[in-house]
C-alpha cells in the first residue's frame, strides 16, 4: 500500500515540474517479484497537438440538417410505424449522426436523439464541409428540377374552420376539423386537393381551396440560379399585369360584388411562373413587379384608369431596356362557366387562353396576326387550350390594350374566376412552350 502511494506522489511531481523522462525505481519486494518502472513522458507541444487532431477528427466530418416545415416529427425509428417523441420546426438546426434511405438520425438539444424523414428537410454547410462533393453536387442542379421544386407546395396552412377528408373530393367523408393557423405537411397533390400527415401519423385530404401554402415563400425568387442560366442580358419579352390582383374564387380574399381579388394569391404568380419557364429556355424574358391596383388606390384613380397606370410601367421598362419586342399583359378572364374556360390534355388540367387585340390604334393588325400565330401552335399542341382571336374597338373596352407599344405586344386571359391557379400554371408552361418555338422560328 505504501508502494502505491509513493507512486502517485512521484507521478504528481513529474507532471508539475514537466520532467521529460522521469523513472521511479522501487525495490523489490519478498516475493522478488520484477522492478517496477514508471516512465513520464511529458511534451507539452506533443500534447497540444494530439490533443488538436483528435479535436479535428471529432468535428471535420460534422453535418446540420434544418426542417423546411413547421411541425416535423421526430421519432425513435427510421419508419412511420415508430413512435413520435417530439416536433421541431424551420427555427433551429441539428447535428446528423446517421442516415438511412430516406431518414436522417438527429442530436437533440437535450443530447437525444430521433429520427425524421429526408423529404423535408434541407442540409445545412459548416464552415468546413465533410463531404466536399456535396456542395458542388447541389450547385449542378439542372433548372428542370429547380423550377420543378418551387413549383410544388410542401406546407399547408389552414385559414379558417376546415374539414378534414378521407379522399380528395366533397363526396368522401369527414374524419375532422382543422382549425385556422395550423400547420401540416403534404404529403401528395391530388388535382385540387392535398393530402396531409396529421400528428397522430395519419392522413387526411384539404381543400387547396381553403388552405394556404409555402408556394410564395419558395417562389420569392423566380429567376433561376446564376450557375445554370444562359440567359441573355438584354430581355426581349417584358411580362405584366395591368389588373395584377385578379385571382380565382377558391382562394380569393376579396369577393365583394362582381370582383375577385386576391393581394398576394393573384394572375401575377402566372407570369411569374412563365417568366422563370422562358428564361430556362434561354428566352431573356423580363417580369415586372409593378402594383396597378395600389397604385390607382395612391392616386385616386378609378379602375378605369388602370391601362394608362400599367402603360406607364411599360414605357419605363421600354427606356430601360430598348431591346424588349415583345410585351404580354396576362390577365384572367371574369365568371365565365367553367366549362368553356377549362380543358384537360394527356391527364392535366389546363385554364384556356383567349387572345384580345384592341382595334383603336393604326398597327392592330400586326398584333393580330402574332396572336394568330400563337393561336396557331397552340391548337397544333395543345388541342383546346386556346379559345381563339378577340379582336375589341374602343366601344367594347379600351380598345388600345397598350398594344400600339409593339406588333409583338398581346393582351392574354387565362381562364377565368372558376379556374384554379395550379391550372393556370400549367397553361403557362404550355405558353411558354409555344413561345419558345414560335421565337425560336423567327428570330
Amino acid at each position: 500500500m505504501l508502494r502505491y502511494k509513493i507512486i502517485g506522489v512521484a507521478v504528481s511531481s513529474c507532471l508539475l515540474v514537466g520532467m521529460l523522462n522521469a523513472e521511479i525505481v522501487h525495490g523489490q519486494e519478498a516475493s522478488g517479484e520484477s522492478l517496477f518502472k514508471l516512465q513520464v513522458q511529458s511534451n507539452t507541444a506533443q500534447v497540444d497537438e494530439v490533443q488538436m487532431i483528435q479535436i479535428t477528427a471529432g468535428t471535420k466530418d460534422k453535418k446540420y440538417i434544418r426542417s423546411t416545415v413547421d411541425r416535423l416529427n421526430v421519432r425513435t425509428g427510421p419508419d412511420l410505424n415508430s413512435s413520435v417523441i417530439r416536433k421541431i420546426d424551420q427555427t433551429n438546426r441539428y447535428e446528423v449522426l446517421d442516415e438511412q434511405e430516406e431518414w436522417v438520425k438527429i442530436r437533440l438539444p437535450d443530447e437525444g436523439e430521433g429520427w425524421i424523414f429526408k423529404e423535408f428537410t434541407e442540409y445545412e454547410n459548416t464552415e468546413e464541409p465533410a463531404n466536399p462533393e456535396a456542395k458542388p453536387a447541389e450547385e449542378k442542379r439542372t433548372d428542370e428540377v429547380w423550377a420543378a421544386s418551387l413549383n410544388e407546395p410542401t406546407v399547408v396552412k389552414i385559414i379558417d374552420i376546415t374539414n378534414l377528408r378521407s379522399g380528395p373530393d366533397l363526396d368522401y367523408d369527414i374524419t375532422g376539423k382543422a382549425m385556422p393557423g395550423e400547420t401540416y405537411p403534404i404529403v401528395e397533390t391530388d388535382g385540387e386537393w392535398y393530402m396531409i400527415s396529421l400528428p397522430d401519423e395519419s392522413t387526411a385530404y384539404v381543400a387547396s381551396w381553403v388552405v394556404e401554402t409555402d408556394f410564395l415563400k419558395r417562389n420569392a425568387n423566380l429567376n433561376p440560379p446564376k450557375s445554370t442560366s444562359n440567359v441573355e442580358s438584354a430581355p426581349i419579352l417584358y411580362i405584366y399585369h395591368t389588373h395584377n390582383r385578379e385571382s380565382w374564387k377558391n382562394i380569393a380574399r376579396n369577393t365583394k360584388g362582381s370582383s375577385v381579388d386576391d393581394p398576394e394569391v393573384n394572375i401575377t404568380l402566372v407570369g411569374k411562373r412563365l417568366g422563370q419557364l422562358l428564361q430556362e429556355k434561354n428566352i431573356p424574358a423580363l417580369t415586372g413587379e409593378e402594383d396597378t391596383a395600389e397604385r390607382l388606390k395612391q392616386q385616386k384613380l378609378s379602375y378605369s384608369k388602370s391601362y394608362s397606370v400599367s402603360r406607364q410601367a411599360v414605357d419605363k421598362a421600354v427606356e430601360t431596356y430598348p431591346s424588349l419586342y415583345y410585351f404580354f399583359d396576362i390577365h384572367r378572364d371574369a365568371d365565365v362557366p367553367r366549362e368553356k374556360t377549362t380543358v384537360t390534355i394527356d391527364g392535366k388540367t389546363y385554364a384556356r387562353i383567349l387572345f384580345v387585340i384592341g382595334t383603336a390604334h393604326s398597327g392592330y393588325e400586326e398584333n393580330q396576326a402574332f396572336a394568330e400565330e400563337l393561336n396557331k401552335l397552340l391548337k397544333k399542341k395543345y388541342p383546346g387550350l386556346s379559345r381563339g382571336v378577340l379582336t375589341k374597338s374602343a366601344h367594347q373596352g379600351d380598345g388600345e390594350y397598350n398594344q400600339s407599344v409593339s406588333p409583338g405586344s398581346l393582351l392574354m386571359e387565362i381562364g377565368g374566376t372558376n379556374n384554379t391557379l395550379q391550372e393556370s400554371l400549367h397553361t403557362a408552361e404550355a405558353l411558354a412552350d409555344v413561345f419558345a418555338e414560335y421565337y425560336n422560328s423567327v428570330k
